[in-house]
């Protein structure tokens, strides 16, 4: 380790302890509000989540009935060809410094389907799958940020570990070196000092 054990070196590198210091705790802090608003947004993904799973699990079972004795031509044209029209306005938000994305989802009525291919069971199954299409894309943004803001934490867990385990511990023994040699200079000095008094 080659240290220049002079006054300025002192404190240039106490200078840099202080900011370490300081940007640890910032950084810290932030870790904790972002750990902490994460936390937050997987509870309310988990939710999110149970309601699709359920709309999901209750659509299958109801679909299957519905389908039954129409031939597959006509229920292609019912649910697969007609489109769903969706408009999105896309936000940036800002948290802490970390930008994830907020959108508002207007998802257009469709035409109703002609009554020649369709039956009450077979309307409730497509009006139940765009009931369940709001919460995909709700889920899908909630999951989005939550992968934005684990990599975000992340990366801030190594800055913090590497500034309180590399950085801060590496300035205070520089720092206690240099103090130890300019103690070992000062005493040299005195003693030279008293030495020529003597001589004198």
């Amino acid at each position: 380790m080659s240290i220049t054990p002079t006054r300025m070196e002192l404190s240039k590198l106490k200078r840099q302890l202080k900011i370490s210091k300081e940007a640890h705790k910032l950084l810290k802090d932030k870790q904790e509000e972002l750990m902490r608003r994460f936390i937050a947004l997987i509870k309310e993904t988990n939710v999110i989540r149970n309601q699709v799973n359920k709309s999901v699990q209750k659509f299958s079972a109801q679909a299957g009935l519905s389908v039954a004795g129409f031939p597959y031509k006509m229920i292609e044209n019912l649910f697969l060809v007609k489109e769903t029209l969706i408009s999105a306005d896309i936000r940036q938000k800002s948290w802490m410094g970390v930008s994830v994305v907020d959108i508002d989802f207007d998802i257009k009525k469709a035409k109703p389907s002609s009554a020649l291919i369709s039956s009450p069971l077979l309307t409730k199954t497509e009006q139940d799958m765009r009931e369940i299409l709001p919460l995909l894309l709700r889920l899908t943004v909630a999951e989005k940020n939550c992968y934005i803001l684990s990599d975000e934490i992340e990366t801030l867990r190594r800055r913090v570990n590497a500034l309180e385990h590399l950085v801060i511990p590496d300035l205070h023994k520089k720092i206690r070196i240099i103090r130890m040699k300019l103690d070992d200079s000062e005493r040299d000095t005195i003693a030279r000092l008293i030495k020529i008094k003597n001589m004198k």
